[in-house]
Formats: structure tokens, C-alpha cells, sequence
């Protein structure tokens, strides 16, 4: 993974080319589940100048990934809390999730897929899936428990091997020093070679510490690689249901597999499942969970919702698509107090 840090202050200056307080678009949410078709229609009005606006002020690429989160935000109750959306100006076809609800896409997927907003919105929400189902917190942490757990194995070991290391050479010295009380020059040559395979005992005994250290190094790489292949596929099938049910493409999901399956090592497991395993996994969860059934799911809730506002996030390196609570903490205070 690229230091992020660089990465966001090269993208602070090469993403984003409007000053700050250009980049602000506030839409406070309102329910219409009571409105009159007059409402409505004021409601609609409101939603396409806040996108109209929104298109004029951001680069095309950064428009589309604000319009797909906003609505994979509102279609599955993901608005709660700010998402923060970057691009990487390097040719790569990769997307990854990082820090705290930050979705990182690169230039060469986007290319990929341009035209075809509903697969660029299935590779977002499997990014946005990462951050829900909570693989970006538990992976690092789980990887620390295991490494802890080869040290403290790799030390035990190491002790054992250390005392019985120590209890032949005790007993060797014993003989040792009855040999040269009793043998004279015959004992003293019998101690140096008794002290000689005390010592290659105790280098052969970190040898084989050394192996075993390496074999758990071994199976903690495969088993982090076995995990990080099964929550792949978890992101996948959530990728899929929180894009369907926004009203995007089921089909785009398939699409944005099938680019993906022209890079190197697609058709083997490796820290992702083999792309042909994804796309058959799609394929059944798309007969399991049809498209239709998530959208009307989903109606009640985006019917409630107006567009999410924007705006930089607090360090200038990333666009903010906003929750639903805006995106001005002071707006909030005259909401709850009345000013």
C-alpha cells in the first residue's frame, strides 16, 4: 500500500482545483413521505440544482463518485457519517479502502470503466463494504495478535531449548571437571570437547528455532491470505446488494469483474479470490437476490433523503460527501437551539 500521506498531499494540489470556499453545497434533509405532489415536485427541483451544481463545480470523474456515494449512502442507510472520496493520478486498475470511510479510486479503473457508472459504483460500494463489515479495523489488529502469537511461541520454544541446553552442559561440566581431577591432560582435552558440543548443541537449538519461527511466519502469511480472500467476497456481496438497491445495474458488477480479469494473476487466488470465482459468486447472488426486490426496498428510503451536500474534508486532501446532518456543525447548534 502507497504511503497515504504522500498520496493526499500530492492529491491536495493535483484532484481538487477549486478553492475551498468555492466547495460548498448544503442540502439539509427533509421527509417527503407526507408531501404533497406540489412538495414533491419542489423536493425534485431542489435535488437537481444542488447536482447541477455540483457537476458544475467538479471535475467529471469527482462528480460521478459523489453522485454514486450519495446515493449508496441514502439507498442503504449508510448517511449517518461523512464519506471521503480521493483519486489517485496513477494508471492502475485498483480501488482500495483505507483510514476512516475513505474510498481511494485510481485514474486506470476509472478509465476502464468510464461511461458505465453503475460498475463504477459496484467497485465504490465494495469499497464502502470494506469500511461497514469492519475489515479495515480488524485486519491490522488481527495480524498483530498472530504475530504475538509466534513471538510468544517462538520464546517458549526458545526456553525449553535453553534449559535443556544448560542441564547437559551442567552435567558435562561435572564430568568435565571430575576428568581433569582424575585424568590430568586426558581430562582437560575430554572438558574442551564436552564444551565444544555444548556449544554446537545450543547453535543447533537456534537453528531449529530459526525454522520454526520462519514455518509460523509461513502459515500466518497463508492464513491472513485465506482472510483476506474470504472478506473479498464478503465485500463483493455487499458491493452487490448496496448498488442494486440504489438503483444502479445489477449487471455492472459483472462488467467491472470482467476489466478486472485482464490484469495479471486474475485467474489465480492470491490475495483476492481468482476473478472467475468472484464473477460465479455474483452470477448466484444475482439469481438469489434479484435487483428489483433490493430497489423497492429501498424506495421508502431515498424518497426521505435529500442529496447529501459536499464539501473538502478538513485537511484539504479529499472531497467530503457529507452525512445527513450537513456539514456545518454550527447549523446544527441553530437547528437544536432555535439561534
Amino acid at each position: 500500500m502507497l504511503k497515504i500521506k504522500t498520496i493526499l498531499a500530492i492529491l491536495a494540489v493535483a484532484t481538487f482545483l477549486l478553492p475551498s470556499n468555492q466547495l460548498s453545497v448544503k442540502a439539509n434533509p427533509t421527509s417527503s413521505e407526507n408531501s404533497t405532489p406540489t412538495e414533491q415536485t419542489k423536493d425534485t427541483e431542489q435535488a437537481k440544482n444542488i447536482y447541477e451544481q455540483a457537476k458544475q463545480e467538479l471535475p467529471d470523474d469527482l462528480y460521478t463518485l459523489y453522485r454514486i456515494v450519495d446515493r449508496i449512502a441514502r439507498a442503504n442507510g449508510l448517511d449517518e457519517k461523512p464519506w471521503r472520496i480521493i483519486i489517485f493520478p496513477k494508471y492502475e486498475i485498483n480501488a482500495f479502502a483505507t483510514e476512516v470511510n475513505l474510498i481511494a479510486m485510481y485514474n486506470g479503473i476509472l478509465d476502464q470503466l468510464v461511461g458505465d457508472a453503475s460498475a463504477i459504483a459496484c467497485v465504490v460500494a465494495h469499497e464502502m463494504a470494506h469500511h461497514t463489515e469492519r475489515h479495515i479495523a480488524l485486519a491490522p489488529v488481527e495480524k498483530l495478535a498472530l504475530i504475538e502469537k509466534i513471538e510468544q511461541e517462538a520464546q517458549q520454544e526458545v526456553l525449553a531449548e535453553k534449559q535443556d541446553a544448560q542441564a547437559e552442559a551442567t552435567g558435562m561440566s561435572i564430568g568435565g571437571t571430575a576428568a581433569r581431577v582424575f585424568g590430568g591432560r586426558a581430562g582437560r582435552v575430554g572438558g574442551a570437547v564436552l564444551g565444544n558440543a555444548s556449544r554446537q548443541r545450543t547453535k543447533a537449538s537456534q537453528e531449529k528455532i530459526n525454522e520454526i519461527v520462519a514455518q509460523k511466519k509461513e502459515e500466518l502469511e497463508q492464513t491472513l491470505a485465506e482472510e483476506g480472500r474470504k472478506r473479498e467476497l464478503e465485500a463483493d456481496e455487499k458491493g452487490y446488494l448496496y448498488s442494486a438497491k440504489a438503483g444502479f445495474e445489477p449487471e455492472g458488477c459483472l462488467r467491472a469483474m470482467n476489466v478486472l480479469l485482464q490484469t495479471p494473476s486474475a485467474e489465480f487466488d492470491t490475495t483476492h479470490p481468482a476473478v472467475p470465482k468472484r464473477i460465479e459468486a455474483l452470477k448466484d447472488l444475482m439469481v438469489k437476490s434479484p435487483a428489483t426486490s433490493l430497489v423497492e426496498e429501498a424506495k421508502a428510503l431515498i424518497s426521505q433523503t435529500e442529496p447529501l451536500s459536499y464539501d473538502f474534508s478538513k485537511d484539504g486532501a479529499s472531497l467530503r460527501v457529507n452525512s445527513s446532518r450537513g456539514g456545518s456543525s454550527g447549523d446544527d447548534i441553530e437547528r437544536l437551539f432555535d439561534y
